[in-house]
């Protein structure tokens, strides 16, 4: 990892990991980072966990990719670490970002995945891992230079039932791998998420959006960035060609918890950190819907009429333009926030 004279992390992209000083692995979470800190979540610590080696176990301490988790990690994190918690005067809210001063080491997606594709790894799950991205790549004419790997294969903890857990660089090169995973699930090469498992997708659901069973079936069918290959589960994430803003240039305020009704217009950011759908209608001034909950990531489609509730946030960047969002994966709305297709 390189570092400017500011003091901000050049290097780390969304999904790649780091480790502190303390042993402790962390993911990076988006491209927009305070200066001196890399905004991300705790989500290995050393114990005696199944990731890892005989000489190193770890544990992983983050459950769930919800809000109720991650509130719990910052309750652990201001215990034990109180200089990995930031207040962030952009957002108003207390987030993960840890100096970059006590990162030790750093794991890049992009070129852990290079490396993999030049040996001939011993591991099975690893060479699964070949044969997918290389299936993906020759499928979609997408070069294997813009796919990178991450999850517990990124540091190399994973164990013999880990997943598989993909980037892709560029949000046009995405939706080619996905078009393509479509298409390989036609071939019978694949199984994606809405026929592998849609019941299990709605029941996890389920504990987190107080809407309808049917509403979360419907979802679950719209799930194309997940499936199995070869017995194994896999899922691909979209990293943006480059930060969506420079840290500082956009402030949100709150403008309290919203219900709306909004039509999607376009979802080419929906599978990136975070999640945005581009809306419209002609009784809300909402633009934006932002999900940080990135279970929700990829799941609508162009011409989808949503129900959204969630939190109102006014934005507003240095050049003077302003919109409105409705934000999924706020603390305020733990419990009570929610996306459900109604036409």
């Amino acid at each position: 990892m390189q570092e400017s004279q500011s003091g901000r992390a050049l290097q780390l992209r969304d999904h790649d990991y780091f480790e502190t000083l303390e042993g402790w692995i962390f993911f990076v979470l988006g491209d927009i980072h305070p200066d001196g800190r890399v905004w991300s979540c705790l989500k290995y610590v050393p114990g005696d966990g199944v990731w890892g080696s005989y000489d190193r176990r770890l544990v992983r301490v983050i459950q769930q990719y919800t809000v109720s988790e991650l509130l719990r990690i910052i309750r652990f994190l201001e215990e034990n670490q109180p200089g990995y918690v930031f207040h962030d005067p952009t957002v108003d809210a207390k987030v993960i970002a840890p100096p970059i001063n006590r990162i030790a080491r750093t794991y890049s997606a992009k070129q852990r995945l290079s490396e993999l594709l030049q040996s001939h790894p011993s591991n099975r799950l690893e060479r699964q891992l070949v044969s997918l991205v290389k299936l993906l790549s020759e499928s979609s004419g997408v070069p294997l230079s813009y796919f990178g790997v991450t999850g517990s294969i990124l540091p190399g903890i994973h164990h013999q039932n880990s997943d598989i857990d993909l980037v892709v660089y560029g949000l046009e090169n995405t939706w080619r791998v996905v078009d393509t995973l479509l298409e390989l699930e036609r071939e019978g090469k694949i199984t994606l998420m809405r026929k592998l498992d849609p019941y299990g997708w709605a029941r996890r659901a389920a504990t987190r959006y107080s809407v309808p069973h049917e509403s979360l079936l419907n979802l679950a069918s719209k799930v194309v960035n997940k499936g199995s290959f070869d017995g194994v589960a896999f899922s691909i994430h979209s990293v943006r060609e480059r930060p969506m803003h420079r840290y500082g240039e956009i402030r949100y305020v709150s403008l309290g918890m919203a219900t709306a009704r909004l039509r999607v217009v376009d979802v080419k950011e929906s599978l990136a950190t975070p999640a945005v759908y581009y809306v419209e209608d002609v009784n809300s001034d909402v633009e934006r819907v932002v999900c940080y909950d990135m279970m929700l990531a990829g799941v609508l489609r162009e011409g989808d009429l949503v129900e959204v509730h969630g939190k109102l946030e006014s934005a507003m960047h240095d050049s003077r333009e302003s919109w409105r969002q409705i934000l999924i994966g706020s603390y305020e709305g733990v419990g009570k926030e929610y996306i459900k297709v109604v036409g």
